[in-house]
């Protein structure tokens, strides 16, 4: 335990790193540039909401073409459920 009691001391007495001087300015800064940026209003989200409500309705009104389950097999050869056997075209 003394030879972590020697290091924290030692980190305590080293000198701080240039870097941080003007760190609190920096940061302030960097916060009132950000909210400074103009701000997307409620009446885009609005006509971005119904947009999307508007395709969603669209496209499941879009018939799309049926596919028929064929018959599982415990015995068949290849797994009937495996990722190359479903994405195949057969």
């Amino acid at each position: 335990m003394d030879h972590l009691d020697d290091m924290l001391s030692r980190l305590r007495e080293a000198p701080l790193d240039p870097r941080l001087a003007g760190l609190d300015s920096r940061v302030m800064a960097e916060i009132a540039r950000l909210q400074a940026m103009p701000r997307l209003s409620a009446t885009t989200f609005g006509i971005a909401a119904a947009a999307a409500l508007f395709l969603g309705i669209a496209g499941s009104a879009v018939p799309v073409r049926s596919t028929e389950a064929g018959p599982i097999s415990p015995f068949d050869a290849r797994p009937a459920l495996a990722p190359s056997t479903l994405l195949s075209s057969q």
